[in-house]
């Protein structure tokens, strides 16, 4: 079992806040969530794509775009203000506040709704800093080169949220923080100063990816050279994100919203970099909260410390690779297990089999194949189980097997760990499998 809860772009984990809101932030953002959990009963891929369209429409004529939910929240001047400093950057930046929530149109992450913008936007290179669910912000910049590591809206969400920590969180002192940071000349050291001004305040120390005390030679040996293997690999990115000159003649650019969809290919590459930046935030996030959890019970820590780290192995042999779609959901079900262990849940939520990017909201369904009279009983979302019900296949998640398209679970159990286990719905050791090495080769 390893206990290396380690960095994957930076040199410090990312600390997640720990401090509850005040109680006018808290009720800012519970009245709207509550307004949209009941809109969301109704939610079809359609109507979240109109949802998306009317926002790639206001970002066309404003690069910050607020819900009216939000408005009391979010006064006029404080958007000018934001307003003002995107038009004196040179960034294509964007700034989205709407009230998101699990089983919407976008199931309540900012990586669908980035998505779903962008693509609706045009594609090409631009960047994003939403307020999410937690009450935080998120970066997601898309479109980039794989080789650029700057990532300025990732760096100044992280960096707004160090700077909220300890203190009040509203909307429009974190949407200014994040957007300052995203625009300053380094993203990523704007984040790492408002992570030390942090511990400076709470008087605590950044964390270090060192194994904890009284772990075995060989997990502190490998720790160390984890660390070494780090920072070299950090002053390789900062040397080729510095070595171009970044142009700032010029405009920003204004985005002409497009009547149809981006070209399939952009939309779906542009998908997956989501859901593997958010799978990589979340592993920073999660390690630094098992790193700093003294009061789990030592079981849960334990099994929550493996799912970590098979989430980790999947995500490192993915970025060698090649990401996949069917590995990039691997590496988020196994963070929801490692979440399900340290809260000490007795049997693990189960994702959509057909799917497990529909979510945790499943049932047990008897499954009928096409065509014959086997069965088989498997977790279902409710779209999925009405479809099965109708006997039309639902919206499964795809793999890439012999230059075609098909369902993950069609790929041979002997090829592939998440069709063999249906991403943990149909047997209970997906961990154990890939701690042991089966997802070694894709598998």
């Amino acid at each position: 079992m390893s206990t290396d809860p380690r960095p994957l772009r930076s040199p410090w984990a990312v600390l997640r806040a720990l401090v509850t809101p005040l109680a006018l932030a808290g009720a800012l953002v519970c009245a709207p969530v509550a307004a949209a959990d009941t809109d969301s009963a109704e939610e079809t891929p359609e109507s979240g794509g109109t949802r998306a369209e009317a926002i790639a429409e206001g970002l066309s004529a404003s690069p910050v775009h607020v819900d009216p939910v939000y408005e009391d929240a979010f006064s006029t001047e404080a958007r000018e203000r934001v307003i003002g400093l995107i038009e004196e950057g040179d960034l294509d930046l964007y700034v989205i506040v709407v009230p998101l929530v699990e089983g919407d149109a976008w199931n309540g992450e900012t990586s669908s709704l980035a998505a779903a913008v962008h693509d609706r936007m045009g594609g090409g290179e631009r960047h994003y800093l939403l307020y999410d669910r937690r009450g935080d912000m998120d970066g997601q910049d898309l479109g980039v080169a794989s080789d650029d590591w700057s990532k300025p809206a990732f760096h100044g969400a992280l960096a707004a949220r160090y700077e909220s920590m300890g203190g009040q969180q509203l909307i429009p002192t974190q949407v200014e923080a994040a957007v300052e940071a995203a625009l300053s000349e380094d993203p990523e050291a704007a984040y790492e100063a408002a992570m030390e001004a942090y511990h400076d305040r709470s008087g605590t120390s950044p964390p270090s990816a060192a194994s904890p005390v009284g772990a075995p030679i060989p997990v502190i040996l490998g720790a160390v050279a984890a660390v070494v293997l780090v920072a070299l690999a950090i002053l390789l990115f900062r040397f080729r994100a510095r070595g171009g000159s970044r142009s700032t003649a010029g405009a920003r650019r204004r985005p002409t919203p497009v009547a149809q969809h981006a070209a399939f290919d952009n939309a779906e590459r542009a998908r997956l970099e989501s859901i593997v930046e958010h799978g990589e935030r979340d592993l920073i996030e999660l390690g630094e909260r098992l790193q700093a959890d003294g009061a789990a019970e030592p079981q849960h820590l334990s099994r929550a410390l493996d799912a970590r780290d098979a989430a980790a192995r999947v995500h490192d042999r993915m970025i060698a690779a090649g990401p996949t779609l069917p590995d990039a959901v691997g590496v988020l079900v196994l963070l929801d297990r490692a979440e399900d262990a340290l809260a000490g849940r007795r049997t693990p939520r189960r994702h959509c089999y057909a799917n497990p990017l529909h979510g945790t909201g499943t049932r047990q369904v008897r499954w009928r194949e096409f065509g014959g009279s086997r069965t088989i009983r498997v977790p279902l979302c409710a779209e999925c189980a009405r479809a099965v019900r109708d006997r039309v296949r639902p919206t499964v998640l795809p793999a890439e097997r012999d230059g075609g398209t098909v369902p993950y679970y069609e790929v041979p159990a002997d090829e592939s760990v998440w069709s063999a286990t249906g991403y943990g719905t149909l047997r209970d050791d997906l961990v154990d499998r890939i701690l042991r090495g089966d997802h070694s080769g894709r598998r």
